[in-house]
């Protein structure tokens, strides 16, 4: 400890609090980490996001269909109400909308509770006045999404001049198409990120899932706890090798998912210097069995004696540590009575823990008479994995009938890291189709308002012989510029979060032009189906039918 303070390292003992470390993600719990807090954030806003999308709606729908209340507000200003008196009324009906719309919510979040759990592997309940914040909050809540989706519809209705209203003055509903289209390119510009950003979370989620770990994790039944076999387990490795699909069986104090020892050594030469590294003390199989590349040098040999107080090293040792020469170095343990040991090999680089984390150096050594084994490892025949399971387990109560047999899969347990983002990933899947399916009504109800608008223009250019595609890329154009608009918006934002999203991850993806190109393209897509059986079915109308009250 003196040498390692010397050095000008630290170590120090902190209290943290336990509520605390349910949201510490630099905290490891059982070789999970805790949750981070910023995707608490991160979600939090994408539903601040939709809040605002549903708002939007609201907003574009109220102000295009304003002159089906024009003579209520003429009316009501004849009789003597002002302004802010027909402002209060509109946005006090905006926040009793929004308080029966929270009463619906929460109702379908009470329905859909259990099944978000399954999907989430979560256990959350709903417990309104366990919090004594929570009611106060929601009551703010109706009250702000009142006041941000009403205020502009009401100011907007309230502005009818009523003699002008009266004569049936009141516009043909084009007014303020402008500020409608504004804010449909800002919904579908959040909807848009949220595409976007979902398609570059599963692109990295399935990166890590499929990336070259540097062994082969798949038919690898690892046994944990091997300790409880006490010095049996050379016999339980012999009886084991012979069960029928077993290709070959492997102890070591740590495999690639669980966490390894991190010792420090000495490299003699260097003696000023102290070098941590992930240790692993491994048997003959070890290689064989996770079928590890050996870079250079040669692995544990049993014809050689000496080769118990050897060590292998991993390729980011070799880099990081600047190892030139590897089999001349000479490797110190001071906490293993100083014994000086040879490196006879390096192996390739491979994966022990989260593509979080960059591979760290890591060094083998052959097991000696004063470490118990953790884990057994067994490889095995494609195809017969339940059949080698079962022989197993009757072959570990055999050897000790008083402890169960603990194990796991390892391409199962190595998933495990990943599931925080898996359960993100799904939710964020849940946010998006939400937030398109909100935009899209809106989208809906817009062009069914402005078809009706536009049933003289249409039946016109019909009767000069303009057929249903013609009419169809009309309407649709308008609509196609309007995304292409929300994604230039969308993508340099996206971008920026996404790039620091990924900066968690040591191996990661690279964002490429196609990942936002598709996000556009799957918006697009989603904007042309809402709209076109709508346009289809107005230009397919007889134009004798459509011109005849115009």
């Amino acid at each position: 400890i003196e040498d390692f303070i010397n050095q000008g390292n630290t170590y120090n003992y902190f209290l943290q609090p336990l509520a605390g470390i349910h949201l510490d993600p630099t905290v490891e719990q059982h070789n999970h980490s805790a949750t981070d807090p910023r995707y608490l954030w991160i979600f939090g806003a994408i539903g601040f996001l939709i809040l605002v999308i549903a708002s939007i709606n609201f907003m574009n729908l109220s102000t295009a269909q304003a002159t089906r209340r024009a003579k209520e507000v003429g009316m009501k200003k004849v009789i003597g109400s002002t302004k802010s008196m027909l402002v209060w009324q509109f946005v006090t009906e905006t926040i009793v909308l929004s308080t029966i719309a929270l009463g619906v919510a929460l109702l379908i979040a009470e329905f859909t509770m259990p099944w978000f759990n399954e999907l989430l592997s979560l256990n959350l309940s709903l417990a309104y006045f366990s919090d004594l914040r929570v009611i106060p909050a929601l009551i703010i809540l109706v009250i702000l999404v009142g006041f941000f989706a009403g205020s502009y519809p009401a100011f907007y209705l309230s502005s009818f001049n009523p003699g002008a209203v009266l004569k049936g003055k009141t516009g043909n509903g084009k007014q303020n198409t402008g500020l409608r289209k504004a804010l449909t390119v800002t919904q579908f510009a959040i909807s848009i990120m949220l595409i976007t950003g979902s398609l570059i979370m599963f692109k990295q989620l399935n990166y890590m899932l499929n990336k070259n770990l540097g062994f082969d994790k798949e038919n690898l039944l690892v046994i944990r706890q091997a300790q409880a076999l006490g010095e049996q387990v050379q016999s339980f490795k012999a009886e084991a090798q012979n069960i029928p699909g077993v290709l070959s069986v492997s102890a070591s104090t740590a495999v690639p998912g669980r966490s390894n020892n991190n010792n420090g050594y000495i490299i003699r030469g260097r003696e000023e210097e102290s070098f941590l590294m992930q240790t692993n003390w491994v048997d003959y199989d070890y290689l064989k069995t996770y079928r590890i590349e050996l870079a250079e040098g040669r692995f544990f040999d049993p014809d050689m004696a000496t080769d118990r107080q050897a060590v292998l090293v991993n390729q980011s040792a070799i880099e990081n540590y600047q190892l030139k020469d590897p089999f001349a170095t000479r490797i110190i343990c001071p906490s293993d009575h100083e014994t000086i040991m040879p490196v006879i090999g390096v192996v390739s680089n491979f994966h022990f823990e989260s593509l979080r984390n960059n591979i760290a150096p890591c060094i083998l050594r052959f097991k000696n008479e004063n470490i118990n084994w953790g884990y057994v490892s067994i490889r095995i025949e494609p195809g017969m994995t339940r059949r080698v399971l079962e022989d197993t387990e009757q072959l570990w109560a055999s050897f000790t009938a008083n402890d169960p047999m603990l194990y796991v899969f390892l391409d199962e347990d190595f998933r495990r890291f990943y599931q925080e983002e898996q359960q993100n990933a799904r939710l964020s899947v849940i946010f998006t189709v939400l937030a398109i399916l909100i935009a899209s009504l809106g989208l809906y109800g817009l062009t069914a308002f402005s078809l009706q608008q536009r049933v003289c223009e249409i039946g016109i250019r019909k009767t000069f012989g303009a057929s249903v595609g013609n009419i169809w890329y009309l309407i649709c154009k308008d609509v196609m510029v309007l995304v292409a608009l929300a994604s230039v918006l969308a993508w340099p934002l996206i971008y920026w979060v996404a790039s620091n999203w990924l900066q968690n991850y040591h191996y990661r993806i690279s964002l490429q032009a196609t990942d936002f190109l598709l996000g556009f393209g799957v918006a697009v897509t989603i904007a042309l189906i809402t709209i076109s059986y709508r346009v289809i079915s107005a230009a397919s109308i007889n134009p004798a039918i459509s011109m005849r009250y115009q």
